[in-house]
């Protein structure tokens, strides 16, 4: 309702995927008492997931730009008229925008978050400014009803995999850095470890499938955008579990060694920005990893309970 953009140009779809908290009586509840409000409900009577849950709502839209937000985010009241012109030009098929932690100060893991929301950001810039970016962001997402079919449903990302399809279909898919929304980063560890690897494995999936692609000679993506995301992707993570391993049977095997890596290690851990930058790497590449292992074995990351 705080969103500056005329109400008369918009429609909002609310799907309810067989929740159990009350949330659709909530909803119910709020269109009896905003009757002007343009709001409707789609009602679905068992748990199916976020992309199918979409692709239901899809069927119902009458608008040409479809736009979609998760249920924890919220928006500055000006995002639309920031981010919506990005969309006139006929080559842009879809837009995301950026996200900002609501809780940065919170402690050093939500600043680390935010410092990783921040260097994503770059790279999806500049991917974008080169052609287009996957990596989309659920906070906020924007697409040209003709650029796609219907949400992916295969990848887990409905966000990423739909931004894909419309690579695919000869559009381009962009980051709009004046779009920024707000959300709760993961306040300790063992849940930023985990969001990571949700990331992580929906990520990894696509890269899979841009490898095929790519193999195949049907990836519309340029080589110098998706080359380099296959081998950070997906190489990059094998070969430093590799060297990680080689690094310790030459340790085991030749004792002497451990001094000159105990002198490295106590430099890391002295000096704050390259300790925090090392944790970073080191966690990305192990989380890399068995998202490696987990498409490896077809076994998915399942971000809400029922």
């Amino acid at each position: 309702m705080k969103i500056d953009y005329p109400k008369d140009n918009t429609e909002i779809v609310l799907v309810d995927d067989a929740s159990t908290d009350g949330t659709l009586n909530e909803a119910y509840d709020f269109v009896n008492t905003h009757p002007d409000f343009p709001l409707k409900i789609v009602k679905q009577t068992l748990w199916k997931g976020k992309s199918t849950a979409l692709n239901e709502a899809l069927k119902t839209i009458t608008h040409d730009i479809v736009i979609v937000t998760d249920a924890d985010a919220s928006w500055s009241s000006d995002i639309l008229l920031k981010a919506l012109p990005y969309l006139s030009d006929p080559k842009v098929g879809a837009i995301t925008g950026r996200v900002t932690p609501s809780n940065i100060d919170s402690n050093w893991v939500t600043k680390a978050e935010d410092n990783y929301l921040g260097l994503m950001s770059m790279v999806r810039l500049g991917e974008s400014k080169i052609h287009s970016t996957i990596r989309f962001e659920g906070c906020f997402c924007a697409f040209k009803r003709n650029s796609f079919d219907e949400f992916d449903t295969k990848s887990g990302a409905d966000d990423s995999g739909t931004a894909l399809k419309v690579i695919q279909n000869n559009f381009r898919a962009i980051l709009v850095p004046e779009a920024v929304t707000f959300v709760d980063a993961p306040h300790n560890l063992k849940l930023r470890v985990r969001t990571k690897l949700r990331r992580a494995t929906h990520l990894t999936e696509l890269w899979f499938h841009c490898l095929v692609l790519f193999i195949r000679g049907s990836l519309v993506m340029p080589k110098r955008l998706s080359v380099p995301e296959i081998l950070i992707s997906i190489f990059n993570p094998i070969i430093f579990i590799l060297l990680t391993c080689i690094s310790l049977i030459i340790i085991i095997k030749y004792p002497l060694f451990i001094f000159p890596t105990f002198l490295v290690l106590l430099i890391v851990i002295l000096i704050p920005k390259i300790r925090n930058f090392s944790f970073e790497v080191v966690l990305d590449q192990f989380i890399l990893f068995y998202s490696i292992i987990l498409f490896i074995l077809k076994r998915k990351i399942i971000a809400w309970d029922n």
